[in-house]
């Protein structure tokens, strides 16, 4: 049920990581600071703690209102608790490993240059003429 429970919370995508031409959900990201499944008689009960990227994100409550609305849908889940971790104590290093080469890779494909545009040859300026 975990595995499914991340699978869901991967669904919602942080728009920062869309502009930057990657899409990436929350467990991608790293923003799911923890996660916990608990079996109960009436189904899973499920606590889900998500943080942001930095102290003036505004996705917080969006992220959370999206996951709780996930969650809740998903079959065999009876509980959904959703919190913010308003410490903000994200860094690079969160990132999914797969998904940290995905980005690495969109930015590479983005530092070369476009097969359309061909090499321009370089030409050393001429120094101008000595005035008479």
């Amino acid at each position: 049920m975990e595995d499914l429970v991340r699978a869901q919370l991967d669904l919602i995508i942080d728009p920062c990581a869309a502009a930057a031409g990657a899409p990436a959900g929350l467990v991608e990201m790293g923003l799911v600071r923890s996660l916990a499944v608990l079996d109960t008689p009436d189904g899973a009960a499920v606590r889900v703690t998500i943080g942001v990227t930095e102290p003036g994100c505004l996705m917080g409550a969006a992220f959370a209102a999206q996951a709780r609305e996930h969650l809740e849908a998903m079959n065999g889940v009876s509980e959904v608790a959703v919190e913010l971790d308003h410490h903000a104590d994200w860094a690079p290093s969160d990132l999914a490993p797969a998904y940290r080469l995905r980005l690495e890779e969109v930015r590479a494909a983005r530092r070369r240059p476009a097969a359309f545009f061909p090499e321009i040859p370089h030409r050393t300026p001429t120094p101008p003429e000595p005035a008479a």
